[in-house]
């Protein structure tokens, strides 16, 4: 089920703290490429994946069958962002991603619109994944204000 950041689902989807995964995808990838780079992610967080609450990307790939296939596996939803809702600073930018569709990045940027990172962006060959911890009723402003402060990006 795909979901407009905001719409029905999302809301009865995120009536629960969990984890929300940012997750930016190529053409080709898989389900299996997905699921493998997610549980990577959540590996690292200390998390399963019934922590998570929904999965997140921009509204070019909402529709993508990997991630239709993954969001059904995993019994979440996929919300739906809008460029605008994927602006905001990141981290990790990737300068690939702010040169074809002019945002700083898709999976963190997807991830940070509902809370803090607890996972920086992580890559496979088709996709990147980037985990945030979803609070019910966290103001945007306090979101926003709660990114992580440093960068492992490197110099």
């Amino acid at each position: 089920m795909i979901e407009p950041f905001g719409g029905p689902a999302a809301h009865r989807a995120l009536h629960r703290p969990g984890l929300v995964a940012g997750i930016g995808l190529r053409a080709a990838a898989t389900t299996a490429e997905l699921l493998d780079l997610l549980d990577a992610c959540l590996a690292v967080a200390s998390h399963r994946r019934h922590d998570l609450v929904a999965l997140a990307t921009l509204s070019a790939r909402a529709g993508h069958p990997a991630l239709l296939a993954l969001a059904e596996q995993l019994a979440v939803p996929v919300l739906s962002l809008a460029r605008d809702d994927l602006a905001s600073g990141v981290p990790n930018p990737s300068p690939r991603v702010a040169a074809l569709i002019d945002v700083p990045a898709v999976a963190e940027a997807a991830a940070l619109a509902f809370g803090p990172l607890i996972v920086e962006k992580r890559r496979s060959a088709n996709g990147t994944c980037a985990l945030s911890a979803y609070m019910p009723g966290r103001s945007s402003a306090s979101i926003a204000a709660s990114t992580l402060p440093t960068s492992s990006a490197g110099p």
